[in-house]
């Protein structure tokens, strides 16, 4: 089945999607979905890429290569174990590896390539852009700037109104980019022109933060010699420790960054408040690019209907607060802004090749000369794709042939399936368990409801309001945790992540937690991802039935591997904790919720 292929060559995380007559969908590129934007130059001259690069990278970190799509147009070479590379060539050795996996996974190479770019290149680096896709011996692409691309996959989102305004804003790892499109019946018109910062994302923060730490241990790193491999391995180690710090500052209010140095391991702890304060200044210049584009196209910010952010680094909190406060208008964030981009050139690819070209050529905006207050036309049809696409989604997820199997439930808006884990009694495959330190191994739940060890106690004895409800009863004498589990195995889980998915359970608290409670899932064990949960039950009101809506990007940001999911949900706490339990199940769409749980609400 012919297909469209959509790279996004990002300058920390390259991803990619696929678009057919089934639908839209990310490329599992790694159980986080996408690939760090790496290359890893071996002995004998051999290029690695994605996983493979970092992985070789953790021994031999001198001869790795990051950030370098900032350095496509610069005529200096990349030397890497004393020979030159040019960024155009690193760039085309991930878009082959790419195309290559996505063409073995679909069975059949692409009908046609989309590639992405910052708007604010200009023709040069559009043409050396136009290289990488020669290099990766591509027969044809398209090249679409990246705000186009995160707004055509937005148009089939979410329906924009005749004649809605809106501005993209677009915040990614190595660029900013932004850009207005007004919405018609039979697609998006460009308004203006975009805007910029060529040299402003993610990578920028996360030198910020390591210039702090460096500071904050009066110069150490600043100390270690570039020339040591043992120096490099740390200074790179803790550069790792700034990027999870920075992501794990959008979802909670402080993290730690882990600094390993020769005089021993040391620890710096970073606020949200802090990191924001560091970054802010550079916030405020993408604010006034998107006031001066407004303005530009003869346009007041009261005349859009809302500011979409794309770009992993729009996640950050900060940015959302600013855009609000600043422009006056609603801002929309995608399914996941990170996956938006390479989502939209997938449907763009999708449309064909373009007719008659040897070469990579096309853009994906005809400008046609029109001055900087003009207009350009975008051909975007707006397709209710995503229902097409929920029985291929299904069919990855579940690792089958598709269709609904055991575990899952009714289709949502997005199209997904919603997956049901637990009501009254475990759905199959899943089987419910309580374990504690008397069985870690876990006692399953009968069907009657019933389970006893030492420290744990289950029976089917919930309220009258929460009929299929199991009581769970934690003595406080030890650890102990109620889960439901596949024990034969984990399911490849990943659509689920752009599907803004929310753990769904139904609770109602007996007695408090007299002790912190943990939420997590776990990807066959020990791999696993959990959150702080105490709040959820300290402020549920006694008696109550209530609905808990957390995001799932919650428990991956803790550390879940969605390739291999075999716990989707477990209650764990040394404390005094009584509570019935029902309708456990993962909800695609529901992280959009107005009652969502936000991940920094979680302490």
């Amino acid at each position: 089945m012919a297909y469209g292929l959509g790279v996004d060559l990002g300058t920390t995380f390259t991803a990619a999607a696929v678009c057919d007559e089934r639908g839209t969908r990310m490329v599992a590129l790694s159980p986080a979905v996408v690939v760090p934007s790496l290359v890893h130059v071996s002995p004998d001259g051999g290029l690695s890429t994605g996983i493979a690069a970092q992985e070789a990278a953790g021994t031999d970190p001198l001869r790795s290569v990051r950030g370098h799509k900032r350095r496509l147009g610069d005529p200096t070479p990349i030397v890497v174990g004393g020979a030159g590379y040019s960024a155009s060539a690193l760039l085309a050795a991930q878009l082959k590896d790419v195309v290559a996996y996505a063409t073995e996974q679909e069975g059949m190479a692409p009908d046609s390539v989309a590639l992405t770019c910052p708007a604010v290149w200009g023709p040069y680096r559009r043409e050396l852009f136009d290289e990488v896709t020669r290099l990766a011996d591509l027969r044809s692409a398209k090249i679409v700037t990246e705000p186009e691309a995160a707004a055509t996959h937005y148009a089939e989102e979410r329906r924009l109104g005749d004649g809605d305004l809106v501005a993209v804003y677009d915040l990614g790892g190595g660029t900013f980019d932004t850009t207005i499109l007004r919405a018609h019946r039979d697609g998006l018109e460009i308004v203006g022109t975009p805007e910029g910062i060529e040299r402003l994302g993610g990578i920028d923060f996360d030198e910020t933060l390591l210039a702090h730490v460096d500071s904050e241990l009066h110069g150490a790193l600043s100390r270690l010699d570039p020339a040591d491999p043992t120096c490099v391995t740390m200074l790179a180690a803790v550069r790792a420790s700034c990027v999870q710090a920075k992501e794990r500052l959008s979802f909670d209010t402080e993290a730690t960054i882990s600094v390993p140095l020769p005089g021993g391991d040391r620890e710096v702890l970073v606020t949200r408040p802090r990191f924001e304060s560091m970054i802010q200044p550079s916030v405020r210049l993408t604010i006034e690019a998107v006031e001066r584009m407004v303005a530009a196209a003869a346009l007041k910010p009261e005349d859009l209907t809302a500011v979409l952010l794309a770009g992993g680094s729009s996640r950050i909190p900060l940015v959302a607060r600013a855009v609000a406060e600043s422009l006056g208008v609603p801002v929309w964030e995608g399914m996941d802004p990170k996956f938006s981009v390479a989502l939209g050139a997938a449907t763009i690819a999708a449309r064909g090749p373009v007719p008659g070209a040897a070469v990579p050529v096309s853009t994906g905006v005809s400008r046609r000369g029109v001055p900087r207050r003009g207009r350009v036309l975008v051909s975007v049809v707006i397709v209710a794709v995503l229902a097409l696409a929920s029985v291929v989604l299904v069919k990855t997820l579940n690792g089958d042939g598709g269709g609904t199997t055991a575990g899952s439930g009714p289709t949502t808006p997005t199209g997904l399936t919603t997956l049901e884990y637990f009501n009254g009694r475990a759905t199959p495959p899943y089987r419910a368990f309580v374990a504690s330190p008397d069985n870690w191994g876990g006692v399953e739940v009968a069907d009657s409801g019933s389970a006893q060890l030492t420290d744990i106690a289950t029976a089917a004895s919930g309220p009258d309001d929460v009929p299929d409800g199991l009581r769970a009863r934690w003595l406080g004498t030890a650890p102990g945790q109620f889960y439901v589990q596949n024990t034969a195995g984990g399911r490849n889980l990943t659509g689920y992540m752009p599907a803004r998915t929310a753990v769904e359970f139904d609770v109602v608290v007996h007695t408090p937690p007299s002790n912190r409670v943990i939420l997590a899932a776990h990807c066959v064990f020990p791999c696993s991802g959990g959150v702080e949960g105490t709040s959820v039950f300290a402020k549920a009101p006694a008696g109550q039935k209530i609905t808990v809506k957390i995001p799932l990007d919650c428990f991956v940001a803790a550390g879940l591997d969605l390739s291999k999911v075999n716990t989707p949900f477990l209650v764990y706490t040394d404390g005094v904790l009584d509570a019935t339990f029902a309708k456990i199940r993962w909800v695609p769409g529901a992280a959009e919720d107005a009652d969502v749980t936000r991940c920094a609400d979680l302490v």
